[in-house]
């Protein structure tokens, strides 16, 4: 692990994500990792909110949190979708090693291998990223975030099992007894894309593959 907290840049299609993002947000510091995301994030999240939901931007001034730089030139990541051609650009300008998103197809591996950034699906960030106190915390932040009905930690251990089978069946053990909600759906084609191994944040050699983001070394620890 690098010594300094690895930058995670959340794109907008998490940030709309209630649940997710309350969790990303809120185990990100018990699991040494920082995050930010841009204005431009921010404007595309609000946009796609569900309704009642509390907006990004009264969320973000709620913590206390500022928005990461704009980024240069967005256009030359001709491959990437051009709605999140801007998502990268600010992503690479923050100096972020991993980005977050619901939909890694939408990034390029051409245009993600010069920017050393890996893109990851949520679900898999957090199953890799979050030990059981980074997640504990994460549950119970989000029970205190949620206005009816109330649910115990370990209701809502069940509920993440939704939208996050991974992470659910991580910290599995800690709940026994604790069966999960049925999915919501099935998971993504493509869960991550890049070079940067999602265990260590090394840069991983060029022609070297990585399962599930984890490089040889790492894939081992899991």
């Amino acid at each position: 692990m690098a010594t300094d907290p690895p930058l995670v840049f959340i794109d907008a299609d998490t940030l709309a994500r209630p649940v997710t993002r309350t969790l990303l947000i809120a185990g990100s510091d018990p699991a040494g990792l920082a995050l930010t995301w841009s204005e431009y994030a921010e404007v595309q999240a609000n946009r796609h909110l569900p309704s009642r939901a509390t907006s990004v931007t009264a969320l973000r001034e709620i913590l206390g949190r500022e928005l990461g730089p704009t980024g240069r030139n967005a256009g030359r990541f001709a491959s990437t979708t051009r709605s999140d051609r801007q998502i990268l650009a600010d992503a690479e300008m923050a100096g972020a090693v991993f980005l977050v998103a619901a939909d890694v197809d939408d990034f390029a591996e051409v245009d993600l291998v010069g920017t050393a950034i890996s893109v990851v699906n949520p679900d898999l960030f957090m199953s890799i990223r979050f030990p059981f106190e980074a997640y504990e915390h994460a549950l119970r932040q989000t029970v205190s975030n949620m206005k009816h009905p109330s649910r115990t930690v370990g209701e809502m251990h069940a509920l993440v099992a939704r939208q996050h089978p991974r992470l659910f069946a991580r910290h599995a053990g800690a709940f026994p007894g604790i069966s999960p909600a049925a999915p919501a759906g099935s998971e993504p084609r493509t869960v991550f894309r890049g070079v940067r191994c999602l265990g260590c944040g090394t840069v991983a050699p060029d022609l070297q593959r990585l399962e599930l983001g984890l490089d040889l070394d790492c894939s081992k620890l899991v």
